[in-house]
């Protein structure tokens, strides 16, 4: 966000349509690891010694990808070790273009395309007596950063039966593709009342122009894409954690940038299957950037079936069994700040650097508060529309 030349500070002052959740998760970010989030003073254990050292806290914000390193690397632990081995198939729901700024301007409805999504899913399976296992992730960006709504599924390729035996199932990919093509036509009309419409007053007037328009885009393609079968959601979990527990786009894939008006990125572009700069002004970016933090305690990751949060222990013992896995594996204990500054740096940060001996916690810092400082930035709101 570039805080030197004040362009973040800029938008909060003039920008009246950002979200109060853009402001938080945005400050929490350009706070991680500073004093101003408190911290830790250490200072070495040998007597002899004068070093010590400061470790801040971090944010822990959705739009950070320093903490999304570690919420990422920590997820896909615990995804491996949860999802059974067996064959899976990934799916990914996408719908006309036309209609994702129906979702970008009424978010609420974002809520509502997962379980539309594995909807045809679980039927198939009820139908075949079988309980099967899902997780579906939500993604509201392409390559370009863009607003493109989507939606990621990992389904088992068969499921338990009520006698605990395992059997294999397949989907039809015409009958899934029609159900979620008319579940969210169906959904857009149910909500007609309460849905926000851009330009409501020239193209969609009344229910009946919009019942014509929604139609108009039943009829198109409706791409539902189904990827090679697997025998373990390793990849897709890699695949997913990658953009779900970090910004959009990483560091990496930006430009050198000098503080010009101006700075650049790499994107894949899918049609021609080669990397591509894209040049945009810092306040496009951020907007670009921005518009995909979801608002709070919205779940970006759901999961159905026998991985259901609410079954899943006392079911998923049982798929086990019927796979011929171990029932209780070993589970790995979740990362922490000294392993990955091992594993990535080659440093040991409570190791001493001039002595070499142990650093030992000797204050504490408290900062200036996390709810200070996102009270702060929320009151600079419209200052420059004054």
């Amino acid at each position: 966000m570039y805080p030197q030349n004040k362009a973040w500070e800029t938008m909060v002052a003039t920008d009246s349509t950002l979200r109060d959740i853009e402001i938080i998760e945005v400050t929490k970010m350009l706070t991680c690891g500073k004093p101003a989030l408190g911290g830790i003073e250490r200072h070495c254990e040998s007597k002899e010694c004068i070093h010590s050292n400061n470790t801040w806290f971090t944010c822990s914000s959705r739009a950070c990808s320093r903490c999304g390193k570690k919420s990422t690397d920590n997820w896909i632990i615990q995804q491996i070790e949860r999802m059974p081995h067996c064959p899976w198939m990934h799916m990914t729901f996408t719908f006309p273009d036309v209609l994702w700024s129906l979702f970008r301007n009424n978010r609420w409805l974002l809520d509502k395309l997962c379980q539309l999504a594995i909807d045809n899913l679980l039927y198939a399976a009820k139908q075949a007596g079988l309980k099967i296992g899902i997780f579906c992730a939500l993604h509201t960006f392409g390559r370009r950063l863009t607003w493109q709504p989507h939606v990621h599924v990992s389904v088992t390729l068969g499921g338990i039966n009520s006698h605990g035996d395992w059997k294999a199932l397949s989907y039809c990919h015409e009958n899934v593709e029609r159900r979620w093509r008319n579940g969210l036509c169906n959904l857009l009309f149910a909500e007609y009342e309460s849905l926000n419409i851009e330009d409501a007053d020239t193209h969609c007037r009344d229910f009946d122009e919009f019942r014509r328009f929604i139609n108009a885009q039943r009829q198109r393609f409706w791409h539902v894409h189904f990827a090679k079968k697997t025998h373990h959601p390793k990849a897709t979990i890699n695949y997913l954690g990658r953009y779900l527990k970090r910004p959009p786009i990483a560091g990496a894939k930006l430009a050198h940038y000098r503080g010009e008006a101006n700075l650049s990125f790499r994107y894949l572009n899918h049609h021609t299957g080669k990397y591509e700069i894209e040049e945009v002004s810092q306040i496009e970016l951020i907007k670009r950037l921005i518009q995909h933090i979801p608002e709070k305690n919205f779940r970006m990751i759901r999961y159905f079936g026998f991985l259901a949060n609410r079954v899943v222990g006392n079911q998923l013992s049982n798929v086990r069994v019927a796979l011929g896995m171990e029932i209780h594996p070993p589970s790995t204990p979740a990362l922490r700040y000294c392993q990955m500054m091992k594993s990535f740096l080659k440093v040991d940060p409570f190791e001493c650097i001039l002595c070499g001996g142990r650093m030992r916690f000797a204050a504490f810092h408290a900062g200036a508060g996390r709810k200070n400082i996102i009270n702060e930035a929320l009151s600079r709101r419209g200052e420059g529309l004054a």
